[in-house]
């Protein structure tokens, strides 16, 4: 009879520290989805700064390594250099689950310095445009403030998903 209630005692016991870890689990993983909340994605493309990542944009997967963070674009090198509009991301994928909060002293520059610093070395550029506006190459005849002269057409910059171009103009 001893046996049979040091069992069912053992069991009861058994089950309440169950029941605390859970709790325990449970705390944490609220605790865990709070730190979560305050995170950005610009934080987390910080963090991914020199990581190999995979880019998904304007129909195109994009992969290289994360060279520089502007202000509205992500530039990954590979092949060639990648100038990525971040409104126009789809996806993300990187080993990478850091996220960094302090900021570049470079961060400011955004796609018009991108597109300037292109126009200066006299870099072919290309050009895709966000939704089904196609693809643009040339040589840029003008940067504006918030539009780019390319091949004839007058482009704003917000209908930019992604720059290609052989140099990083921010290197």
């Amino acid at each position: 009879m001893d046996e049979r209630i040091d069992a069912l005692l053992a069991d009861v016991e058994a089950m309440h520290a169950s029941r605390e870890a859970h709790a325990r689990r449970g705390e944490l993983g609220d605790e865990i989805a709070a730190h979560a909340a305050r995170h950005t994605l610009r934080e987390r493309l910080r963090g991914a700064i020199g990581q190999p990542v995979q880019v998904v944009v304007a129909a195109r997967e994009i992969s290289g390594t994360a060279v520089f963070l502007g202000h509205g674009i992500f530039v990954i090198a590979g092949a060639e250099a990648n100038i990525v509009a971040i409104d126009w991301i789809r996806e993300m994928r990187t080993g990478s689950r850091r996220h960094r909060y302090e900021s570049g002293r470079l961060e400011r520059l955004g796609m018009a310095s991108a597109l300037r610093r292109l126009a200066a070395d006299h870099e072919q550029i290309s050009l895709e445009l966000a939704g089904e506006g196609g693809t643009v190459r040339g040589h840029s005849d003008m940067v504006a403030s918030d539009y780019v002269e390319i091949s004839g057409r007058i482009i704003p910059h917000r209908s930019i998903a992604l720059v290609r171009a052989r140099v990083n103009p921010f290197a």
